[in-house]
């Protein structure tokens, strides 16, 4: 059974993709996508979606860790795949306009990010724009196109290690005649996904209002899309640059979308705008890392989130005193184990007190083997003359879970942005499987330093330690790291409470 277990494990793993994500910019066009016979078809039916006048042009495709984004050639986003399950993941290619990880809707009648004159979207004309990439972590993307009398000139800024992405766009009026009457320009987003009926949100001066009338509110701390308004899904976010929010007003334009609107006054050639845009999970620990969860009525955590932040601010509290996320990840780890010791210790003396009564329960259940009722009353006897407790190994477990499960969330959404000795970067699994080598190895000492007197036992714990190995090796490097770390304490404490209980029972 083992072996086949371990055949198993070595099929899949040769046929995973363990390459790293890279931030980069590849040329990609309207027939890459999967579902392109989808767009095509869509199009036939004379559809209004934005995609129908614009599946010849060219596009660009750039990868980061928290998103994967196509941008036509005037800097528009026409689709936005997020990685709401960890960061980092590939997708391979396997891109679907269609699909519910793109948050840029097929059908809508606009791309991301796009300017609307007087609420009205033009298609640009002669785009012109480049992509440069200005460090290892940033990239710049500076375009020009006209959308008729009116010049624009964009420019996008996109992050290997951050989700939000900044947005600047200055518009002129380049026509030969004088305008006698306000222009009202908007950057504007066509909705989220497949959502039929998105939450939308506007904050402002530490209010808030939900699915909001369509007038703008001036001065906004935001606007928003979510999937719902139960702290999951995805989210799209615009928020003024810091300082400009009093320039502009958010708008929500029927039917949903939503916009930051500012007025180019008659005798004004041109207006600015500085905006961030969020597009990704709706999330509470990305939320926090991008600065977006102080946004009033955006995100309200629950008691699990609550704890979790706190365990946040010690990890970082840490870091500033480490120096390092993998440090960090180890004393963070090593508290924790300290905080549960004594409920540890209680549920390991149980497990060795019950492994001593083994030959004796055993004899019991032989010698009671057709009266259940004095069989169970000549065990809990045992029990009670051993001093042991059966349930007793069962509440230390049931009261770490909510820390692990807390845990296990922190390290999946939080971005850390370096690595550790030969782990290239902890979001992302161990490219080298070392971590999890090690892992399993700890796992099968645990195993057999628990249950080395108990043959069958010690194989039942070895067979689920071997099939775990198939999740194992595609978690984040902080997971298990933190696992890791966490097992050989367990393992040391084990040995030597085994001890202890060992030399008591010499000694009586």
């Amino acid at each position: 059974m083992i072996t086949r277990i371990l055949l198993i494990s070595l099929v899949l793993l040769s046929s995973l993709a363990w390459a790293r994500v890279e931030f980069e910019i590849t040329p990609f066009s309207a027939q890459d996508f999967r579902d392109a016979q989808r767009l095509a078809e869509l199009c036939a039916q004379d559809a209004t979606s934005f995609w129908c006048l614009q599946q010849g042009a060219e596009l660009t495709l750039l990868t980061t860790k928290g998103y994967d984004a196509v941008f036509n050639a005037a800097g528009e986003i026409v689709a936005l795949f997020a990685k709401g399950l960890q960061r980092g993941q590939d997708f391979g290619g396997a891109y679907y306009l269609d699909g519910h990880v793109n948050l840029i809707p097929m059908r809508a009648v606009l791309p991301g990010l796009a300017l609307l004159i007087n609420e009205e979207y033009l298609v640009p004309e002669q785009p012109t724009g480049a992509w440069q990439r200005l460090d290892e972590n940033t990239y710049r993307g500076v375009f020009s196109y006209r959308l008729g009398d009116y010049l624009v000139e964009r420019e996008v800024r996109v992050y290997a290690n951050r989700i939000a992405m900044d947005l600047s766009l200055t518009v002129r009026y380049q026509g030969e005649e004088p305008r006698e009457a306000p222009v009202q320009l908007a950057v504007a987003v066509p909705g989220i996904a497949r959502e039929a009926a998105p939450v939308i949100k506007i904050g402002q001066a530490g209010s808030f209002w939900a699915n909001p009338l369509p007038q703008p509110i001036v001065n906004p701390d935001y606007i928003s899309f979510q999937s719902n308004d139960h702290n999951t899904g995805y989210a799209l976010i615009l928020r003024p640059a810091l300082g400009l929010a009093g320039e502009l007003a958010a708008l929500s334009l029927p039917p949903g979308r939503i916009a930051m609107t500012r007025t180019l006054p008659p005798e004004a050639e041109a207006a600015r705008f500085e905006l961030q845009f969020y597009g990704g999970p709706n999330e509470l620990i990305r939320f926090h890392q991008e600065g977006l969860l102080a946004l009033p009525g955006l995100f309200r955590p629950n008691l699990m989130g609550q704890l979790s932040l706190g365990i946040v601010w010690v990890l970082e509290a840490i870091h500033q005193v480490v120096g390092g996320w993998g440090l960090s990840i180890i004393v963070l780890t090593l508290l924790f184990r300290v905080l549960v010791w004594p409920l540890i210790t209680v549920q390991t003396r149980s497990m060795v007190g019950m492994q001593q009564l083994q030959p004796k329960l055993q004899a019991l259940q032989k010698k009671y083997k057709d009266n259940r009722e004095k069989l169970t009353q000549e065990t809990m006897k045992l029990y009670q003359e051993a001093g042991v407790n059966p349930a007793a190994g069962c509440l230390p477990i049931f009261l770490q879970m909510p820390i692990f499960i807390i845990l296990w969330r922190i390290f999946t959404n939080f971005e850390f942005g370096e690595g550790f000795l030969w782990i290239p970067d902890l979001g992302l699994p161990d490219p080298f499987f070392i971590l999890p080598i090690l892992y399993v190895g700890v796992m099968v000492g645990q195993a057999y330093i628990m249950a080395k007197d108990n043959p069958q036992s010690f194989r039942m714990q070895l067979m689920i330690s071997l099939v775990f190995v198939f999740f194992i090796f595609a978690f984040p490097a902080g997971v298990t790291l933190y696992w890791v770390v966490s097992m050989l304490v367990q393992v040391g404490q084990h040995y030597l409470i085994q001890r202890s209980v060992a030399a008591q029972a010499a000694a009586t």
